[in-house]
């Protein structure tokens, strides 16, 4: 039998050479094979290239379905699972959004109990009304004076978890009241002395107090004798 002899390997030419290095070189350094696409170039200076965009229905989902659950279990028994079967979304769907629990609780809480700082054009003894039936839809008609007792009980397992709460609501919503009242002082209808934090202590506490401490309920006559015993306390001379 006869072999085949080996074909001698022909080197590259100068001027072949040349044109491999002039021409244009596809993405990846690689040929196409015959009858494959070529691999789509990258995307010029100033084109994003972005994912599927996020639905804000499924965000609204989530985070009502987590503030119900909150309601009735509290946040020691509230599972992904449980949140996500009621919004009707998949585990991952929540955790791209929220990497923890701790994150969406906190979302939940921040959505689900919405404050908004009263008009500054109005006067401050009706802002400070205002203010106060904000406070009890808040805290007392929402249910979230229920999920707050269940976050004192879980810090004890949950370091962290009311810092949380307290700098992303607490925090900002405390620099709405206080703006509120330095509004106030500008116009010359609030004391320039007052302590912005205990005149919010006086509200929060009356409310707590009112309604978890001594189990009653707001009617129009307690919201009316708040405001008037906390705008005796402040109101400028």
């Amino acid at each position: 039998m006869t072999r085949n002899p080996t074909r001698p390997t022909t080197a590259p030419t100068a001027g072949s050479s040349s044109r491999v290095r002039e021409g244009k070189q596809p993405v990846g350094g690689r040929q196409p094979v015959g009858g494959e696409t070529p691999p789509a170039a990258p995307a010029g200076p100033g084109i994003v290239i972005r994912g599927r965009p996020r639905d804000p229905g499924a965000d609204r989902a989530i985070l009502g379905a987590t503030f119900a659950q909150l309601v009735e279990v509290g946040y020691g028994a509230l599972s992904i699972e449980a949140v996500a079967a009621a919004a009707g979304v998949g585990k991952t769907t929540i955790y791209r959004r929220w990497p923890s629990k701790r994150d969406l609780v906190v979302a939940a809480l921040a959505t689900e109990t919405p404050f908004a700082l009263p008009p500054l054009d109005v006067d401050s003894r009706t802002a400070l009304g205002l203010l106060v039936r904000q406070a009890i839809a808040m805290l007392i008609d929402s249910g979230a004076i229920r999920i707050l007792g269940s976050l004192l009980v879980e810090e004890q397992r949950e370091p962290g978890l009311l810092v949380a709460f307290r700098e992303r609501i607490l925090g900002p919503r405390r620099g709405m009241v206080e703006a509120m009242l330095r509004a106030g002082i500008e116009r010359g209808e609030i004391r320039p002395d007052i302590d912005p934090l205990v005149v919010t202590e006086m509200i929060a506490g009356a409310v707590f107090g009112h309604h978890a401490i001594l189990g009653m309920t707001a009617n129009e006559a307690w919201i009316e004798s708040l405001v008037d015993h906390v705008w005796t306390a402040i109101a400028a001379p």
